[in-house]
């Protein structure tokens, strides 16, 4: 029995483990030999790695931590450096919830700060008082009413 098949040659550049998705995230890098914090932009992510920039040299096959909102920190090796920035590979692929959490950041929610010295009154103050007054008005209305 034969068994026909085709066989397609691809572009390197385009031969990935996972679909990437175009995204435009903010992320902190540390690399290997000082560790020191670098701000990287990365542009594509897929659950097996992703392409950045960065102001830095990296060198190739050197590894990295990544630390992406959604993902925590992840080691990279970088694989390839291009006019592009640098494509990196995970060393253990993320997950799908971090992948979805990266790519759909949820909200950030910044606490209402009440400037110091300013007192809280509430909103039920005038209310209150106009209640007061009516009932007071008509407490004398009635008290002096002629019998």
């Amino acid at each position: 029995m034969a068994l026909i098949a085709r066989v397609y040659r691809s572009d390197p550049e385009e031969r990935r483990g996972a679909p990437r998705y175009p995204v435009l995230v903010d992320a902190t890098l540390r690399a290997s030999d000082d560790g020191l914090p670098l701000d990287v932009l990365i542009y594509d992510l897929s659950m097996t790695g992703f392409r950045m920039e960065t102001s830095e040299a990296l060198d190739a096959e050197a590894m990295i931590w990544i630390g992406i909102a959604g993902t925590r920190v992840n080691a990279a090796v970088v694989a390839r450096r291009g006019p592009n920035g640098y494509g990196c590979e995970f060393v253990t692929p993320i997950t799908f919830y971090q992948l979805s959490e990266a790519l759909n950041p949820a909200p950030v929610v910044v606490p209402l700060v009440r400037p110091e010295g300013t007192a809280v009154r509430p909103r039920w103050g005038r209310a209150l008082l106009a209640s007061l007054a009516i009932g007071a008005f008509i407490l004398c209305v009635v008290s002096l009413w002629p019998v």
